[in-house]
């Protein structure tokens, strides 16, 4: 399913004015965090959700899990991966579900808050 998340999250991003490359970087980052979510959470429903405002994209997803310890090396390989290809991101968790959030900004823009 983690094809159906690249598909749909780059053919949204190419509505919009991202280049190639921020297309190529958004679908990095659905990768990392879909298999971040499938090594963390509790192997049940992952949730994706896609905004699009006037200078960002924004990558919401989630799942249910007992925990996240945000030390381990998967953790920190899938944080500096986020790093390099997106804007701005977060990885949280909270009530009984690990939360991760990227920003790419638009070629118009610079990310919001």
């Amino acid at each position: 399913m983690v094809r159906v998340g690249r598909l749909t999250a780059s053919s949204l991003a190419s509505l919009t004015d991202m280049s190639i490359d921020d297309i190529d970087d958004i679908k990095i980052a659905i990768s990392e965090m879909v298999t971040l979510l499938i090594q963390s959470g509790n192997r049940t429903t992952i949730t994706l959700r896609f905004e699009i405002t006037d200078d960002s994209f924004i990558v919401d997803a989630s799942t249910p899990a007992s925990g996240l310890e945000l030390g381990r090396n998967d953790v920190a390989l899938a944080t500096a991966v986020l790093d390099a290809v997106s804007d701005d991101h977060q990885i949280a968790f909270h009530d009984d579900r690990i939360l991760i959030r990227i920003v790419k900004a638009s070629a118009s823009g610079s990310p919001q808050e």
